[in-house]
């Protein structure tokens, strides 16, 4: 769930090795780069009538508190989980994932998967989200996780975020991201 947060774009993400071998990954490719994981489209945004009839679109992008903002860039990761801790180079908008799969699930998460997302702010720039699966299965009987993630987004500047996640399935996880520049220009 949280592995979108990392900067996934409609491009995907780049995973870059350098001549010192630590890993980077980026949004645009790198000599050399293998793409990995590209993030599913930005669903439809209701427009127009739709919005005002209450379309679940426009029902799903209500229920959304605005995500902080955070500035655009070269940023440092360290996501800290039952591995360790890795340290990343990305560039763009670290957040850009996360913002989209959080549309995309509260659009799909109850009819397709039978499972619930509630988003709520925690502050000027604080954002709880938790998705929660009470069933191994969906509606039409396909298999789902059962389980219940519960997610937490604070950026104190533009500069600076830190995701938390707790699971009763997966490990905890940390993701804390620094802005550290502009992006090489190549």
């Amino acid at each position: 769930m949280v592995a979108a947060c990392c900067g996934a774009n409609a491009q995907g993400i780049h995973k870059c090795v350098g001549k010192d071998g630590k890993t980077a990954y980026s949004n645009a490719p790198c000599p050399g780069s293998k793409e990995i994981e590209p993030a599913p489209p930005p669903p439809p945004a209701a427009k127009g009538a739709d919005a005002k009839k209450g379309s679940p679109a426009g029902q799903a992008a209500a229920n959304i508190p605005p995500f902080p903002d955070v500035q655009a860039g070269k940023w440092k990761v360290l996501a800290t989980g039952k591995r360790g801790t890795r340290e990343n180079e990305l560039c763009g908008d670290p957040l850009e994932g996360f913002r989209s799969e959080v549309r995309t699930y509260a659009e799909n998460a109850k009819a397709t998967w039978g499972c619930t997302m509630t988003a709520n702010p925690a502050g000027s720039r604080s954002v709880n989200v938790v998705y929660d699966c009470p069933s191994d299965r969906s509606p039409d009987g396909r298999p789902v996780q059962k389980g219940r993630w519960e997610l937490s987004l604070v950026s104190a500047s533009p500069q600076a975020f830190r995701v938390e996640m707790k699971s009763t399935v997966d490990a905890p996880y940390v993701m804390e991201g620094t802005r550290i520049g502009e992006c090489d220009k190549r």
